[in-house]
């Protein structure tokens, strides 16, 4: 699952329950469990990303965004 992926890059930065809780929340919201196309990657990881900023910082949080984005472009290919 995308969800379990997400949750695995974010768990370091953010600790395993808010991770799998945020990964949780960002699937369900943009609907990317299994496949999405490149627009709505960029929603999600523009959205990821400002709400990353405040916990991690901006150049962190622009990594993590990353990070979960390509995470769901392997899944989707």
């Amino acid at each position: 699952m995308l969800s379990e992926r997400m949750a695995a890059l974010l768990a370091p930065d953010l600790g395993e329950h808010t991770a799998d809780v945020v990964a949780r929340h960002i699937c369900a919201k943009f609907g990317v469990e299994e496949s999405c196309d490149a627009a709505t990657l960029e929603r999600v990881a523009d959205f990821l990303r400002r709400g990353l900023v405040a916990y991690v910082g901006a150049e962190r949080a622009q990594a993590l965004a990353e990070s979960c984005v390509a995470a769901a472009s392997e899944r989707s290919a």
